[in-house]
């Protein structure tokens, strides 16, 4: 069902439109009550049997203060305590009584943080079902077979999107379920509305596909195994564990080129690059061999699909002044004055397209519902606290992960395990890195599988096969 869920969350335009929205928070909430019972059920007898990681642990009580914050935005308080945390919101909810008994409607004296309660409520639940998903996938993606099920269906997932807009632009439709994109022309989209959006999915669906070649490479044999052996055995044993992630990674690769997507490209590539520093051995020579690696695919293909048709196009002729790097700087701004209007606890999640025009100074003819820049929208809608609390849990579960891949916290733990973990810090970095120039986090699709992937990577060890000393 975790599965089945996910690789329908990009379906219905990247899971954004309306009625998404029930099948997006009910069902990881159902699946993560039902795991956790069954789980406890289970281990029942048993003392000691699961020991939770540290960066789930990290994770896991970053979002629930994180939640804790988005709901201390919708209590109501009274006007002077409304006054001393958030000066701001006392002036608008006290500004709309006013209003209101003009009107001959009675306001109430307590008002919550949050500008506008409704769409805070619906973000809160929204968050929820992302620490659910991650929950749950922790609690049910614990073995090997699991974790190359769960990339498989990733992989297939980006296949099916990626293959889905390329037809679409070859019949010069560009339609999405019969609904024409008619906001963006003349590029690849998918299923997204974006193609910044639908790039950036197959670009934190990438390491999957690397992560699922790497395991048909690593059954092929030992690492003192002739090369010639291995690769015999790739083909004959492996062949379609080896198709599935060529198809999947070239695919996607294609995807992201035709999206002319710039900032989902050098998130890919600043994602692979870190991580492959990281591997042990000669990690100078293997980040060299994959910059090179990866410079000489995107050439291959742009060359093959078409300089022009591609993100190189818009490389090559972009400018500081383009309307898309105006656009974004004007988000920006406006988020980061609206963090100063509301320094402590922000103006509530999910309320950034309903307080932009408080701060926005240029192009005034267009609603920013997001500020392209996912840290600075949630330093203005929860606040520094809730900033700090993002933050903070964010970077240092995402260290606790690199420690128990690549330092001796993971040395007891099997090859699969830590070639997951790295495959997972990969398409967690590449989602960190594009958050800096886009919102992604506020596509319901993207932020769900990205905490499914971390949920898995950072499940208990103690289903794991572990070297005996």
């Amino acid at each position: 069902m975790l599965l089945v869920w996910l690789a329908a969350l990009p379906l219905p335009f990247g899971s954004v439109v309306e009625r998404a929205r029930v099948p997006l928070i009910a069902v990881p909430i159902a699946l993560c009550i039902v795991s956790t019972l069954l789980r406890l059920y289970a281990v029942r007898n048993r003392a000691n049997t699961s020991q939770p990681t540290r960066p789930w642990l990290i994770w896991a009580g970053g979002c629930a203060l994180f939640l804790v914050v988005g709901a201390l935005q919708l209590v109501p308080l009274p006007p002077s305590l409304l006054r001393a945390v958030s000066p701001e919101s006392h002036a608008i909810w006290s500004a709309a009584s006013r209003v209101a008994e003009l009107a001959g409607v009675r306001a109430g004296s307590s008002h919550p943080i949050s500008i506008d309660p409704d769409a805070t409520l619906f973000e809160l639940f929204r968050v929820a079902a992302l620490f659910a998903a991650f929950s749950a996938s922790g609690l049910l993606v614990r073995t090997p077979a699991r974790r190359l099920a769960l990339a498989a269906v990733i992989c297939l997932t980006a296949f099916f999107e990626a293959m889905y807009g390329v037809r679409e632009a070859a019949l010069q439709r560009y339609q999405i379920w019969g609904w024409t994109n008619k906001l963006i022309f003349n590029r690849v989209t998918g299923t997204f509305v974006n193609p910044n959006h639908f790039a950036h999915y197959l670009a934190i669906a990438l390491p999957m596909a690397l992560f699922v070649g790497a395991v048909a490479w690593y059954r092929t044999g030992k690492p003192d195994t002739p090369l010639r052996q291995r690769l015999l055995a790739l083909v004959e044993k492996q062949a379609l564990w080896t198709a599935l992630a060529l198809l999947a990674a070239v695919v996607s690769v294609i995807g992201i080129l035709l999206a002319q997507s710039r900032g989902a490209l050098l998130a890919l590539a600043a994602g692979i690059l870190i991580v492959a520093s990281c591997l042990p051995g000669r990690r100078l020579t293997r980040a060299a061999l994959a910059a090179a690696a990866g410079l000489l695919l995107v050439a291959v293909l742009a060359f093959f699909l078409g300089t022009e048709r591609t993100s190189l196009f818009r490389f090559l002729h972009s400018s500081l002044d383009e309307p898309t790097l105006g656009g974004r700087r004007i988000g920006i701004d406006a988020a980061v004055l609206l963090w100063q209007r509301f320094p402590a606890l922000g103006s509530g999640l999910g309320t950034f397209e309903h307080a932009v025009f408080m701060a926005q100074r240029e192009d005034l003819g267009k609603t920013y519902h997001h500020a392209h820049d996912d840290y600075a929208e949630i330093a203005a809608t929860a606040g520094t606290i809730g900033y700090l609390i993002a933050i903070v849990s964010l970077f240092g579960g995402y260290f606790a992960l690199m420690r128990m891949t690549f330092g001796r916290a993971g040395a007891d733990l099997s090859w699969l395990r830590r070639a997951f973990q790295a495959a997972a810090l990969a398409s967690l970095t590449i989602a960190m890195v594009h958050a800096l120039v886009d919102f992604n986090f506020f596509i319901p699709a993207n932020p769900a599988t990205l905490a499914v992937i971390a949920g898995a990577a950072v499940a208990v060890v103690d289903y794991d096969k572990r070297t005996r000393r």
